[in-house]
């Protein structure tokens, strides 16, 4: 099936530009979708392709039954050529076979269209063979590149393509976003939906990730802060180290010292696990606002360190602190 713009939430600014592209026929050589990874990037991509091949176009985006919109969705249409890594770098190999590719004559005398996904994972030889392309592309052909980190591009590729900057979501609409998926919510409680959505930083994609660990992860660390119980410490720190560096393991005790540093000064409001207010508010007592945010201080510094086997110690090392002090 060919996507459209109609299901794309909460990236109206990003839908507007690319609809104006297309209102105006007026479209750069090179777009560069970027933002955090999990937010509709390569959905908006995909779309935004589509509309461009389409014979006839709606306000939506493509009509889905035009002869182009059927080839694209069957996965064949010859005027889309993509790149993406076949390990974890888009090599410069892989760019010099699309240029190849593009120095031939096109399928009709219709656009044209190479989709990278995810550009920030090119080498930097691969970028820089890219370079020309970007500058001098083919007659009727556009560069798609899909970036979910664009520090990680050469500024020489960035400056030459026409930059869509998606935005984080707010948790609502990733809550909206996931009841929205067949399946997605199936088995989670709605406090568990609403904490993983609160937790993702704006991401549909990541909040789908988290939710798989999140209710396990918040019984575990309710017991956690409750006291002092060295079995469950070294039970936290076994799992840590047989989950590797789990993403997004740090968020739900991150997400939980929140709470009970916002509890302990006495506030209820934009606490994230809502749904454990009891126990939480019980655990908040137990220290002084400023505990909870030295906690809170000690877990952030823990989730900036490079994964290795310390890391398994200092978890073990912070919930011993965290009840030996006030």
């Amino acid at each position: 099936m060919v996507g459209d713009f109609s299901s794309l939430r909460g990236q109206d600014r990003a839908v507007s530009l690319l609809r104006r592209y297309l209102s105006t026929g007026n479209v750069p050589p090179g777009l560069l979708f970027h933002g955090e990874e999990g937010i509709g990037k390569e959905k908006a991509a995909n779309a935004f392709i589509a509309s461009l091949f389409c014979g006839s176009r709606t306000p939506g985006g493509a009509c889905g039954a035009c002869p182009d919109c059927r080839l694209l969705a069957s996965g064949a249409h010859p005027n889309l050529l993509r790149v993406s890594p076949e390990n974890h770098f888009i090599q410069i190999a892989e760019i010099r076979a699309l240029k190849e590719e593009l120095s031939l004559k096109a399928f009709s005398d219709r656009v044209r269209v190479a989709l990278i996904c995810p550009a920030d994972r090119m080498t930097l030889q691969a970028a820089n063979a890219l370079l020309k392309t970007l500058e001098e592309p083919p007659p009727s052909t556009h560069l798609v590149l899909v970036a979910h980190r664009l520090s990680e591009l050469p500024v020489t590729i960035v400056s030459r393509c026409q930059k869509i900057p998606f935005s984080t979501l707010a948790a609502d609409v990733v809550e909206e976003i996931l009841r929205g998926l067949p399946g997605a919510c199936a088995g989670h409680s709605p406090g568990t939906i609403r904490a993983a959505a609160a937790c993702s930083g704006g991401s549909p994609g990541r909040t789908l990730l988290l939710l798989d660990e999140m209710e396990e992860d918040r019984r575990m660390w309710t017991e956690l802060f409750s006291g002092l119980d060295p079995a469950a410490v070294a039970a936290a720190g076994e799992s840590w180290k047989k989950g590797g560096e789990r993403k997004g393991q740090i968020s739900v005790p991150l997400s939980m010292a929140r709470d009970l540093a916002l509890l302990s000064s006495g506030t209820n409001e934009a606490i994230i696990n809502g749904d454990l207010g009891e126990p939480l508010r019980a655990i908040a007592g137990r220290k002084t606002p400023n505990g909870w945010i030295r906690a809170l201080q000690a877990l952030l510094s823990m989730s900036r360190m490079p994964p290795q086997a310390q890391k398994r110690l200092a978890l073990e090392a912070f919930l011993y602190r965290l009840h030996g002090e006030g």
